[in-house]
This record gives C-alpha cells, structure tokens and sequence, in this order.
C-alpha cells in the first residue's frame, strides 16, 4: 500500500522566526516610548495608555501584513501550479507594494508618542496601500487581482468605520477599534490559510 506524499510546508512556516525577528526590533522602538513614559507619568496617564494602544495598533499591523504577505505569496509564487494559476504577475510589483507597506508601518511605530496626527495619517495611508496595489495590478491586467482584492476592500471598509469613529469618539476609542477591526481582519485571513 503506497503511502500519501507529506504536505508541502508553506514557506510562511519556514519564515516564523525570521519574522518574529523582524517584529522585534520594529516593536522594540514603540514599547521602550510607552514603558519609559510610564515609569514617569504612570499607566493612569491618558498619554501613556494611547500610546500603548498605539503600540498594539503597530503590532496588530505588522502580524496582519506577514500574515497575508505569506499567504499570498505562497499561493501566487511558490506553489507548485502558481505559474498556471497566475499568467500575469509581477514579483518586483508584488514585492515593491508589500516592503512599502512595511516600511509604513515601521514609520508609525516611530510615532507613537507623538501628539500630532502624524501616526493616524501613517496608519490610514497603510490602510490604503494595498487599495494602491489592487489598482495597479487592475491596470496591468494582472491575474493576481482576486487574491489582492478582498484585503484591498476589507482594509477599505476598516477606514471607512475608523475615520468617523476617532472623528467622533476621540483617538483612544477610535485606535481601540482599530485593533478590534484588525484582529477580525486576522482571523478571516486565518480562516483562509489552508484554502489551496
């Protein structure tokens, strides 16, 4: 009785811990601004638990964006029929679009002490960045264009809920939905890790 070949193991497992790497020292800028802060003004200070949530906003972004960069990758470059699944493609625009919403979210873990609206500017352009590579990869006809959509579109729809709520609630509550509405935008794209 032959027996079945072993799964294939997605280089997303392979990566782990590179990534968490990755993450640490991103994270390690946002978490010594929110400790130190909190040693001088205590946990009860309304600056320090915003830029706490901040922090979790940062690394909400980050667990988000290696999550789905993983899976899309995978499924479009390194699957054994991702050449006949996707004829059109392009890696250095695939890969150009994912470092450039990295980056953007390394730039808001540098901000998250700051009274300014710089680190809410950062974290919506980073909402619209993959809208930007839907748009592109439209315009070139790529076949890629289901697997970007639906993280385009949901990334949209955080906006649009997050926008008016900070607007009328005040950043603390508006970045306490953001979080809410990343972790439900990470467990659809859990729910769709082991779809082929």
């Amino acid at each position: 009785m032959a027996s079945s070949p072993a799964p294939r193991v997605p280089d997303l497992h392979k990566s782990a811990f590179w990534i968490y790497g990755v993450t640490a020292m991103v994270m390690r800028e946002p978490l010594s601004i929110v400790l130190r802060h909190s040693t001088t003004a205590g946990w009860r200070d309304p600056a320090v638990q915003l830029e706490a949530v901040r922090a979790l906003i940062v690394l909400g972004l980050l667990s988000r964006q290696f999550l789905a960069a993983g899976i899309f990758f995978d499924r479009v470059y390194l699957q054994p029929e991702a050449a006949e699944r996707f004829p059109r493609r392009s890696y250095p625009v695939d890969f150009l679009f994912g470092m450039g919403e990295l980056l953007l979210a390394v730039g808001a873990s540098t901000v998250v002490g700051t009274a300014s609206p710089t680190f809410n500017v950062i974290v919506a352009v980073v909402l619209l960045s993959e809208g930007a590579w839907l748009l592109v990869a439209r315009l070139l006809e790529h076949s890629t264009v289901p697997k970007i959509a639906p993280g385009a579109v949901f990334n949209l729809l955080i906006l649009a809920m997050w926008v008016p709520l900070t607007a009328l609630f005040g950043d603390f509550a508006g970045s306490l939905a953001l979080i809410a509405l990343t972790a439900v935008h990470m467990v659809r794209l859990g729910r769709t890790y082991d779809e082929p």
